[in-house]
């Protein structure tokens, strides 16, 4: 997965009405002709709006939710927050029963 070239198209949806338009329209050959190139896993994220597992490949937070912003790929904002946080909560509740654990205030 090339985080860049996610990137990289969340920055240029922000930038770019016709972009918007085309991907509102017909997403995946619009994904299909993007350069840098995406990834066909890349493309199948995007167009099921699966921003949690961008995020967990590492694309930036930032520039995922400009695609919640403008409705793409099914997304809200309400929605992007829900999958960015679905998709983290394993590690969060991992992270804080480990916190909780070692805390020498709870002895």
């Amino acid at each position: 997965m090339s985080v860049y070239a996610v990137n990289k198209l969340c920055r240029r949806v922000v930038h770019d009405p016709a972009l918007r338009d085309a991907l509102n329209v017909d997403p995946e050959p619009v994904l299909r002709a993007c350069q840098p190139p995406l990834s066909d896993e890349e493309i199948r994220a995007l167009c099921a709006g699966d921003v949690g597992s961008l995020s967990k490949a590492g694309c930036n937070h930032f520039l995922l939710h400009q695609l919640g912003r403008w409705r793409l790929f099914g997304l809200d904002l309400p929605k992007y927050a829900e999958r960015i946080r679905a998709a983290h909560r394993e590690e969060r509740e991992a992270g804080f029963a480990t916190f909780r654990a070692d805390d020498p205030a709870r002895s």
